[in-house]
């Protein structure tokens, strides 16, 4: 199988297919793209798609097609959509950190030294990195699974499964801030070093960071599977109950009548309207009154101005129906026509045999709209004609 040998290679080769591997992404958990509609996506195109599949981007399975798993990763970690939380590879990192600061405090020379202090910080940051994207899945997933999975047992399994990795990476951050702990020859001997020190304060900062979080993300299950299990038992009632009340047994195998007969709960009742009538002694002797007939006065006015601007009863000739017919040209047929002939656009109009009367006004204004509507696929040269007094510019067709 032909390989990409350089980052401009795999960029062409994915830009000429990128059309298909965009809706290959999208529906890659809903529905298989079978060959001829790949091929009709690339535009007819069928080389493209070979190319793409004998370089291995795309696997053919059958009629099938299906995106290679090293470039799905790829596209669900760049654009943070993976549900994989790929715990296993914080882990190779911390196994290569030991192996780097045991092969550093082994070098012989300042070369050898160096060498190993980049893999060293290259290593420190490729784990907080690993570590902040695994807690960012982590929550997106435990989120949507939650709110989006309809299976109950699922939900709980995939939720306890989430939390055990939860689990997981918190125990991979302390065992790299052990590190950072335990190794004092390492960075006694390399505290000169500039950039370890600052990406040794950026690590701290960041698995900090994650740390917390895991916390949060960790109290967010066990309230998610207490809200499973708490819904999980009303389900179970509910559907007892439903199926007594189909058997027609509700009332002789429950309580259900006199408990619900117990219930006069506040928010059952009808929402109560208190209203103040204002005493006669007030209107009359009290100076605070005069505002409240203002406003009686201001709503009673407003009512008299609706209600005489009513209007009155519809007049029976505007509710017969009349028929009106309007002429139209269908435009596609008659520019199919045009491209089929070599005259020139006004006079293919201008002598058109319609199946209606057209005046040379309607003719007119059909010849703009096809100049305008069929633009790309017209030439317009630069000389002009006239007929009765009308100049029109000469355009073909390409």
């Amino acid at each position: 199988m032909p390989t990409y040998n350089s980052i401009r290679e795999l960029t062409r080769g994915l830009q000429q297919g990128a059309k298909l591997l965009n809706d290959m992404f999208i529906k890659r958990k809903t529905v298989p793209i079978k060959y001829d509609d790949a091929v009709e996506t690339l535009d007819g195109d069928e080389n493209r798609l070979k190319h793409l599949i004998s370089f291995g981007v795309i696997v053919l399975s059958g009629d099938i097609l299906e995106l290679d798993d090293t470039y799905q990763r790829f596209f669900e970690e760049v654009l943070a959509v993976n549900e994989d939380i790929n715990v296993a590879s914080v882990q190779t990192y911390i196994s290569k950190l030991k192996l780097g600061i045991n092969s550093f405090l082994a070098a012989d020379t300042p070369a050898r030294k160096a060498q190993y202090l980049r893999e060293i910080r290259h290593t420190f940051k490729s784990i907080e990195n690993a570590t902040r994207r695994n807690v960012v899945d982590l929550k997106r997933n435990v989120e949507q699974t939650y709110k989006q999975e309809p299976n109950f047992k699922i939900k709980e399994l995939r939720l306890r499964d989430f939390d055990e990795k939860a689990r997981l990476i918190a125990e991979l951050v302390k065992q790299t801030e052990r590190v950072m702990d335990e190794q004092t020859i390492f960075f006694a001997n390399a505290a000169s070093d500039v950039g370890l020190r600052q990406t040794i304060g950026e690590v701290k900062e960041g698995l900090h960071e994650s740390s917390h979080a895991l916390i949060s993300i960790s109290a967010q299950i066990i309230d998610y599977l207490n809200r499973i299990e708490y819904q999980s038992k009303i389900v179970k009632k509910v559907r007892q109950l439903k199926y007594l009340k189909d058997q027609l047994m509700i009332e002789e195998s429950t309580d259900i009548k006199s408990t619900l007969g117990k219930i006069d709960d506040l928010w059952m009742e009808k929402q109560p309207k208190y209203i103040t009538r204002v005493s006669l002694d007030f209107l009359r002797d009290n100076d605070a009154a005069l505002e409240i007939l203002r406003n009686i006065r201001r709503r009673l006015s407003k009512k008299t101005t609706i209600k005489a601007r009513l209007a009155g009863r519809i007049d029976e000739k505007y509710l017969i129906e009349n028929k009106e017919i309007g002429r139209m040209f269908n435009h596609a047929e008659i520019m199919n026509g045009f491209f089929a002939q070599g005259n020139d656009l006004f006079s293919y109009v201008w002598n058109y045999d319609f199946t209606m009367d057209a005046n040379e006004e309607m003719r007119l204004v059909l010849f703009l709209q096809l100049a305008s509507q069929y633009d790309a696929k017209l030439k317009y040269l630069p000389e002009t004609k006239t007929i009765n007094n009308i100049e029109y510019p000469l355009i073909f067709s390409k």
